[in-house]
């Protein structure tokens, strides 16, 4: 809790604040002298209240004394009447001693002017703050969203799809076409995990009856053979796959998204579901989280997932050597060997 220096109003401030109410004034400057808040300078109102706070405000303000600011705003509440703005300018160049005691009687002051009255507050520290265009900076500071957890951002933007939906007796969707789960919190954190390079390989899932998708599990230094043997015999599943591998003496990471399908294992409905959820998780992670695939595959065969397949797709022209080497021009035949004695039948008879 903050002290407060037990310093009061004058009479004549008193009846200031009274006065200032009926809408005429525009500025008025109050201080601290002689163990009493006082009014210093005034300014009656003449145009808006930008034009009127960079023509008046300034010249009142001193470089190295503190002092408060109070300045009607151009808005008027239904309950209290018009809107004031206080400042408390408490230059730095101040007195160690008046700093503490302009601040720990910024309470008394708004108590005194009444605080209904008071709907935009702020303090300055020098004198290049006190212009509109900082009080305006304030002004969309304040008014910007609190930052918030992932989890929250989760959550805004599924409200914001439904806000945003268009549904009527006329309209028409595909059944399951795009649609978009959220990513369970165990998933973010993965994928910050994997941004930084503590994880390598993140199998996510879907889980149908709470609308969301789920981490598998995650691990780092995995290689494409130990991903096939994770891989579900009747259960569809999104994989995140860094493939470290060297190509041309160079080592290399590349970007993997795998979608893995059983063919015949798994229900028709399971299979339906991962193919419309793919594209949104795909999107998700590309413009949310910044993660961008060099190939997007589909591996219905887990046998088809080993790290010949993934350098084929990454450098094609591994794949094309290969096939040179299988349709080579078979070598010409060796010679026939030595000659076979054979017993004709003149040898039989004898």
């Amino acid at each position: 809790m903050s002290h407060q220096s037990g310093i009061t109003a004058t009479d004549q401030l008193r009846d200031k604040f009274a006065d200032m109410k009926d809408g005429h004034t525009r500025v008025v400057v109050v201080v601290i002298e002689n163990e009493k808040l006082v009014a210093k300078e005034e300014h009656n109102a003449v145009r808006s209240f930008n034009e009127d706070f960079d023509k008046m405000v300034p010249p009142l303000v001193h470089h190295k004394h503190p002092a408060y600011f109070f300045i009607r705003l151009d808005t008027i509440s239904e309950l209290s009447g018009h809107n004031w703005l206080l400042i408390t300018y408490i230059p730095d160049d101040a007195t160690v001693r008046e700093r503490m005691l302009y601040a720990s009687t910024v309470a008394t002051l708004k108590r005194e002017f009444g605080l209904t009255y008071i709907t935009q507050e702020f303090r300055a520290s020098s004198k290049n703050e006190m212009t509109s265009h900082s009080f305006q900076q304030h002004v969309r500071t304040q008014d910007a969203p609190p930052p918030r957890t992932m989890r929250e951002e989760e959550m805004l933007e599924i409200q914001q799809r439904e806000a945003s939906a268009d549904i009527s007796v006329d309209t028409r969707h595909p059944t399951l076409q795009g649609l978009t789960f959220p990513f369970d919190e165990n998933v973010i954190e993965a994928i910050h995990l994997f941004k930084k390079h503590q994880v390598d390989y993140i199998q996510l899932e879907i889980d149908d009856d709470a609308e969301r998708i789920l981490l598998s599990h995650s691990e780092s230094h995995a290689t494409p053979e130990h991903i096939r043997k994770c891989l579900p015999d009747q259960q569809g599943r999104y994989h995140v796959y860094r493939f470290k591998h060297d190509y041309n003496n160079q080592p290399i990471d590349s970007m993997f998204f795998l979608y893995s399908v059983p063919g015949h294992g798994s229900k028709i409905k399971q299979r339906m579901l991962y193919a419309s959820c793919k594209e949104s998780v795909i999107e998700n992670l590309e413009k949310k989280y910044g993660i961008s695939f060099e190939k997007k595959l589909e591996i219905c065969d887990p046998a088809d997932l080993t790290t010949d397949y993934l350098m084929q797709q990454l450098h094609p022209e591994i794949a094309a050597n290969a096939a040179k080497s299988s349709f080579a021009k078979p070598k010409a035949p060796g010679s026939r060997g030595p000659r076979r004695l054979l017993k004709t039948t003149d040898e039989s008879n004898d």
